[in-house]
């Protein structure tokens, strides 16, 4: 017999939330789809920054 899950398990679904066919279909996409990469960029590079300083920081300690 197969196992059956009962729990709900979300950890693959995107931190963005529901993705709306009208959201593709807005004259604007190309803009809101780059805006919000640039924004996950820039959050990245934001942590980088952060660790680097952590790293400099201890090595001086």
């Amino acid at each position: 017999m197969a196992a059956v899950r009962f729990r709900v398990d979300h950890a693959r679904m995107s931190e963005r939330g529901l993705h709306r066919i009208e959201d593709d279909l807005a004259e604007t996409w190309v803009e809101d789809w780059a805006g919000a990469g640039v924004a996950e960029i820039e959050d990245f590079l934001r942590k980088h920054a952060e660790f680097l300083s952590f790293l400099e920081d201890y090595a001086e300690s």
